[in-house]
Parts: C-alpha cells; structure tokens; sequence
C-alpha cells in the first residue's frame, strides 16, 4: 500500500501511513503563476493499491485531488482510494428551492468516476457513522465522534453535554451515552443567513463541566454567544469540541469564554489534537 497526502492534508496522511505500516507516496504539487494545480507523482505505483489523503476545504484543494486520483489511474495503480476526512459541499444534498444545485451528488459523482473507494468523516447530511448510499453512490462514512469524546473525557470530571441545537440531539444522545452523563440541547432560532439568536433555556449547569459538541464549527460566533450565556449558570468550566474545525474567524474570539477548545486532525487549526489517522488507516485496511 502506498499512502499520498494532498497539500490539505499532508500531516494526516503520514499518521495515516504509520496506522497501515504503509509506504508514504511521493508526489509534487505547485500551482502556475496562473493559479493552476501541477501534479506529478514521483513513486512507482503501477499494480500497486494507493490511497489518498486529501481534506476538500477550496475549490483548488478539489481540482488536487482529482488530478492525483486520476493521474494515480493513469500509471497504471491496482486500486485507489479516496479518503476526504472533510470533505465540503455536502451541504446542498437535497433541493429545498427548485433549480438548486445538488453539490453533494455532483462532488461524489466526480469522485466516484476516478476512483475504487470513496471515504469520509462526519458528512455533513448523515447522522451516523457506517457505509452509506447517497444518488447509487456508496462510500463509507467515518464517525470520529467516539475518538473525540475519549479525549474531551478524560479531561472533564463533570460532564454536562449540550448540543447546539435540536437537530443535534442524535448524536449528543449518542455522545451523552459514551460519557454516561446527562445532556440537553440550546434554542437556537435562525433570524437571517448570518444571524442567530440563542436562548438558553433552563439548564442546570451549575458546577458541572459543560460540553458543548458539533460535528463542524465554521466561524464559532453562535457557540461563543452560547457559552456566555452558560457561564451565568456558573458551570465549572465550559468545553467546546468538534470534529471538523473550519474556525474561519480564527479562534482568538473563543478565548475568556470557553475554558477548552479541541478539534481532530481532519482539518489541521491551532487546536486539532485528535488524531484521525487510526481511524482511517484501520478502515481502508479493513
């Protein structure tokens, strides 16, 4: 097996290496002054299995992976394989207006067509973890949820988790039970595209280590409002966590009001100290 990491991804894809006790592929990947991705593989791959380690967070780390996958085609690879640990444009998965553009059929599609295996973390449309089937494509979607919480719960005597929202109750039911701790969810009411307002209902906080679980954070704004408002029910600390951590504001804005911020690896951020190399190394073996 010959493990190759995007420019996205080029961390990851060495701990995923290491998981498999797999070779590290070589590759070289630049842009031309124009903007457009160059990609020659350097490794011998012909009737060889690959993988390929690449988070799709931009366009350009998209067009990448497909020139990778492809090119890896061309040489004359065994098998490839696809591994996303974020993988975007899942949003869009159904129309909720007509004419809208399914992005997660057309991404999948396109990853489909230049590759033997289809392999991501936490997509955004699924609620569990386990091989799925999305417009008669399959690919197997990782649950790092268990991994994070592992780590998130050994630093937390007192758990109390909440979910950001309602429709988050599935899987902080699920994270609830790992943690044999009680959990609960905010009220969160969407006033415009960019605006939220969040109530806190009544929880009972007080002296308890809160949680506060996402499967992605983007900008962070929603959450560090939610955790002022918790702080007036004086918890003993207010923990955020998350697999994915876009943080597109950075994270300055979470420090006075959250007491501990961790991600995974998916996405490499000041804050992703949990790995999810064994967890894709041991799924592609399997």
């Amino acid at each position: 097996m010959l493990v190759f990491g995007g420019t996205r991804s080029a961390s990851l894809s060495w701990n995923v290496a290491k998981s498999m006790k797999a070779e590290v592929g070589k590759s070289e990947i630049k842009a031309f002054p124009d903007g457009e991705k160059y990609v020659r593989i350097n490794s011998a791959v012909k009737g060889r299995e690959c993988t390929v380690v690449q988070s799709i967070r931009s366009n350009d780390d998209f067009v990448e992976l497909l020139l990778m996958l492809d090119t890896l085609r061309d040489l004359g690879a065994n098998q490839v394989h696809a591994v996303m640990p974020y993988l975007a444009y899942m949003r869009q998965d159904k129309r909720f207006h007509v004419g809208e553009a399914l992005s997660a059929k057309t991404i999948l599609k396109l990853l489909y067509e230049v590759s033997d295996s289809i392999t991501t973390i936490n997509c955004h449309f699924l609620n569990e973890g386990g091989e799925a089937v999305y417009n008669h494509i399959r690919f197997m979607n990782l649950d790092a949820m268990p991994i994070l919480l592992g780590y998130v719960g050994s630093k937390v005597e007192n758990p109390f988790l909440i979910a950001p929202d309602k429709g988050s109750l599935s899987f902080a039911k699920a994270a609830a039970s790992q943690l044999d701790c009680e959990f609960d969810h905010l009220s969160k009411t969407r006033l415009s595209g960019s605006e939220v307002r969040i109530d806190m209902k009544d929880l009972d906080v007080g002296g308890k280590d809160v949680l506060i679980l996402d499967d992605i954070i983007s900008t962070g704004g929603t959450i560090v409002e939610a955790a002022k408002l918790i702080r007036k029910g004086h918890p003993s600390s207010i923990n955020v966590a998350c697999v994915h951590g876009l943080f597109l504001n950075g994270i300055e804005h979470f420090k006075g009001e959250v007491d501990r911020l961790t991600s995974t690896d998916t996405l490499d951020n000041p804050v992703s100290k949990v790995s999810v190399g064994d967890l894709i190394g041991q799924s592609i073996l399997r």
